[in-house]
C-alpha cells in the first residue's frame, strides 16, 4: 500500500511538471514561463581541456537569444538563458543542473553538452517533466522517446556519422582499396561510431583507442602503432583538441595516411590554437561529413545572417558560433509553434508535430516525433582545402538511421531559406 501512495505521488507529480493539470494561465502552471518571460538553461564547458570550442556555443546562442529579444521575443516573451560551466566533469553538471532547476527555476533545458555529463542529469530531467531539448552530442543513446520522452537530440548521431563515412569509403575507389584504420574516443562516442561501422558492412585492419582525459596529451603510442601497421586511411572518431594532438604527433612522426576525420573534431579556428600556422597545411585533403551549410559560404542567407549576428557581438566566426546561432534559432521556432499559452507539454508537442517544417542551415531532414527523436538524419561528404575550408564535394546527402542495423542511402533535400530577418 504504501508503494501504491509513493507511486500515485510520483506520478501526479510528473503529470503536473508536464503541464497537464493546469485549470489557470501557462505561467501558474510550469516553472520558468511568465507572461513576459521564459528561462532556458544550458550546462556546457566553458573552461577546462574540453572548452576549446565548445565555449563559443553559448556565448552565441546567448547572442541570437538578445536578437530575438530585442525585435520583440516570442510571442510577447522575452528569452531568459542562464549558462552554467561544468568544465565537462559529470560530478559538476549534477549541480550545475540542480541550480538551474532549483534555484533558476528554467522552463527548459536548451543545448546542454556532453555525452557523460548530460547522462549523469538525463533521468532527473525526464523524471520532473522539463524539456530537454537539442543536447549537444552525438550519442544515439539519447534519441530513446520511451526512456526519455523529455530529451530531443538535435544533429545526427555518432551512428549515423559512422554509416555515412562507411558508405562514402566503399563508394570511392580511391578509399575503397586503401588500408583502412580506426582511431576512436572510448566510451559511448567510440561505441556508436563501432555500431555503425559494423552496420554498414565495414571493418578495419587496425583499432586504437584513447581516453577522454588524454585528449590533450600527444598520442605517441597510437601514432607508432597505426605507422607501423602501414595505415593508409586513418578514420578519427575524437574531439577537436584530440584531434589537434593527432595531427600534430603524426606531422613529428612522419606519418602521412590519408585522413577522415568526425564533424565535430575538425574546426580549424580550435586546431590553430594548437597547431598555428601548420593548421592549414596539416588540414589539407582531409575528408569529413557535415550537415551545415559551409560556413565560408556567404551567398547563403543563413550563413550571411547569422554571420552577421556573430560579427554585431564581436564572436569568433567558427562552426560552434555558427551552430549556436542555428540551435537557438530552431529552439525560437519550437517555442512559437508551442503558442501564445506556453507550456512545457506544449513545447514537447510543437517539437513532435513540427520539426520537419522548422528552418534552420541545416541541409538534412529532421525527424522528430512521438516514436523517434532521431533529430537530424545524415550529412554530406566533404574535405578540407589548402585556405583550411571544408568544401562540400556530394551533391547529394547520405541519410540514416541510429539502428543497429541499416545503412547510410544516397538522398536529395532542398531545405526552405530562413524566416523573415531569422526571426521565429
Amino acid at each position: 500500500m504504501r508503494r501504491s501512495i509513493a507511486a500515485r505521488a510520483v506520478a501526479v507529480g510528473v503529470v503536473a511538471g508536464l503541464g497537464l493539470a493546469t485549470a489557470g494561465p501557462a505561467f501558474a502552471a510550469d516553472p520558468g514561463v511568465t507572461s513576459k518571460e521564459v528561462v532556458i538553461g544550458m550546462t556546457t564547458p566553458l573552461t577546462g581541456p574540453a572548452s576549446p570550442g565548445y565555449k563559443d556555443v553559448a556565448p552565441a546562442a546567448q547572442a541570437y537569444f538578445d536578437y530575438v529579444n530585442a525585435n520583440g521575443g516570442i510571442n510577447g516573451r522575452k528569452v531568459k538563458f542562464v549558462v552554467k560551466d561544468d568544465q565537462y566533469n559529470p560530478a559538476k553538471t549534477k549541480s550545475a543542473t540542480s541550480e538551474l532547476i532549483l534555484r533558476d527555476r528554467i522552463f527548459a533545458m536548451f543545448g546542454a553538452l556532453g555525452t557523460p555529463t548530460h547522462s549523469a542529469v538525463i533521468a532527473d530531467l525526464n523524471r520532473r517533466g522539463i524539456p530537454d531539448v537539442f543536447v549537444n552530442t552525438g550519442s544515439s543513446n539519447f534519441d530513446n522517446p520511451r526512456r526519455y520522452p523529455m530529451t530531443f537530440p538535435y544533429f545526427p548521431s555518432y551512428v549515423v556519422e559512422a554509416k555515412v563515412m562507411a558508405s562514402y569509403i566503399q563508394n570511392d575507389a580511391a578509399l575503397e582499396g586503401k588500408k583502412r584504420c580506426l582511431f576512436y574516443q572510448d566510451g559511448e562516442f567510440g561505441e556508436n561510431a563501432m555500431k555503425g561501422f559494423n552496420a554498414a558492412g565495414m571493418s578495419f585492419d587496425t583499432t586504437v583507442s584513447y581516453f577522454s582525459g588524454q585528449q590533450v596529451a600527444p598520442f605517441t603510442a597510437q601514432v607508432t602503432n597505426m605507422k607501423a601497421a602501414g595505415c593508409e586511411l586513418v578514420v578519427f572518431f575524437g574531439v577537436t583538441s584530440a584531434t589537434a594532438q593527432l595531427l600534430g604527433t603524426a606531422a613529428k612522426a612522419a606519418f602521412r595516411p590519408t585522413w577522415m576525420i568526425t564533424s565535430v573534431g575538425s574546426d580549424p579556428s580550435v586546431l590553430s590554437g594548437s597547431l598555428g600556422a601548420a593548421t592549414n597545411t596539416l588540414l589539407n585533403g582531409i575528408y569529413s561529413p557535415n550537415f551545415m551549410t559551409p560556413i565560408q559560404d556567404t551567398g547563403n542567407a543563413y550563413v550571411s545572417q547569422m554571420k552577421v549576428i556573430a560579427a554585431k557581438n564581436n564572436l569568433p566566426w567558427n562552426f560552434y558560433t555558427y551552430y549556436g546561432i542555428n540551435t537557438a534559432y530552431v529552439l525560437s521556432q519550437a517555442i512559437k509553434a508551442a503558442g501564445p499559452n506556453l507550456t512545457r507539454k506544449g513545447l514537447v508537442n510543437a517539437l513532435q508535430t513540427k520539426a520537419s517544417t522548422f528552418r534552420s542551415g541545416a541541409v538534412v531532414p529532421m525527424v522528430i516525433s512521438s516514436k523517434s527523436h532521431q533529430g537530424l538524419t545524415g550529412y554530406y561528404m566533404g574535405q578540407y582545402n589548402s585556405s583550411g575550408e571544408l568544401n562540400r564535394i556530394t551533391s547529394y546527402i547520405m541519410t540514416a538511421t541510429s539502428a543497429s542495423s541499416g545503412t547510410a542511402k544516397k538522398s536529395t533535400f532542398k531545405p526552405a531559406g530562413p524566416t523573415r530577418k531569422l526571426l521565429p
